[in-house]
């Protein structure tokens, strides 16, 4: 894809578009945009020994995430910071999203907290929550006299 900037000195269209998104409603919401904060998407799954959680975190670095359980809440938390940005570029599009998150997820008793693992790689957090074990009906045997 070609970026190429177009720009005729009397273009009564792109004055038009210039004047509407230079009014101060936009400008508001620019700035409601740059402080929310980014929420990375999150997938679920489980089998019959695990529940997994799946986070796209593209352009996280791993120290920057945080894993903490606390009252049978397990929150993941971090910060995607924003490089690379200069005064001089005029913003043409922005659909990247950048600020603090936190997600948090509430943990069933049949979660074996000591042993959830967490491993990041390739911009995405995978986290193993092991299923405790299901309890195995106790069998007894009554002997006939």
């Amino acid at each position: 894809m070609n970026i190429v900037k177009f720009k005729r000195d009397n273009d009564l269209l792109n004055d038009t578009f210039r004047s509407i998104f230079n009014h101060p409603f936009f400008g508001l919401r620019d700035e409601m945009v740059n402080s929310s904060n980014f929420t990375p998407r999150a997938r679920i799954t489980e089998d019959k020994d695990n529940f997994y959680i799946n986070m796209e975190m593209p352009g996280i670095p791993k120290e920057d995430v945080k894993i903490n359980l606390e009252n049978n809440v397990l929150s993941i938390s971090g910060t995607k910071q924003q490089k690379n940005k200069t005064d001089d570029a005029n913003l043409i599009l922005n659909e990247i999203y950048y600020g603090e998150f936190c997600r948090s997820f509430n943990l069933s008793d049949d979660i074996k907290r000591d042993n959830i693992e967490a491993e990041f790689k390739d911009g995405m957090l995978h986290v193993t929550l092991p299923k405790v074990d299901e309890a195995k009906p106790v069998v007894k045997e009554i002997k006939v006299k």
